[in-house]
């Protein structure tokens, strides 16, 4: 898989174990305009069976992590939408921003934290390891940019 630049807040820049990573749509439940864009990361909505909302501040291992958007969704204020999702079986790598980039040093790696979101934006949450699912794979300090794999919790794609 090559790195697919997006608008959003992440880029996919590959997968675990050689997975090819796969476009699915799903179901986004209507209650505002695009409430998906781009780059963003997307997990089951839990109060809508059947659909899936971009992941908020603070998500963690107790979502069900789907992967990261690959277009803007066409949902309303009044209708029910969808959205293009990359996800992999396998886990998806995905690169974005840590919330500090000051806190980009070794002692992260390989460590489970969260999302942050602040005015829409995603970010990894660095330094949150309490119920961490985003585990740092790698960081760059010059370009100030984190690598996490996304867990796709599809059991039933394969």
């Amino acid at each position: 898989m090559t790195a697919t630049q997006f608008t959003g807040d992440f880029t996919a820049i590959g997968t675990l174990n050689g997975t090819e990573a796969v476009t699915k749509e799903f179901d986004v439940k209507s209650g505002a305009a695009i409430s998906i864009q781009k780059g963003d990361l997307v997990i089951v909505d839990g109060s809508n069976a059947g659909y899936v909302k971009k992941a908020a501040d603070g998500a963690a291992n107790t979502a069900r992590w789907i992967g990261i958007a690959e277009s803007d969704s066409d949902d309303t204020a009044s209708a029910d939408g969808t959205v293009q999702v990359l996800f992999s079986p396998s886990g998806l790598l995905v690169r974005g921003l840590p919330t500090t980039a000051a806190n980009l040093t070794q002692a992260i790696k390989l460590t489970l934290v969260t999302l942050d979101v602040a005015s829409g934006v995603q970010k990894v949450d660095e330094n949150d390891t309490t119920n961490g699912v985003l585990a740092v794979y790698a960081y760059n300090t010059t370009d100030g940019t984190i690598d996490v794999v996304v867990p796709c919790h599809l059991p039933y794609v394969s």
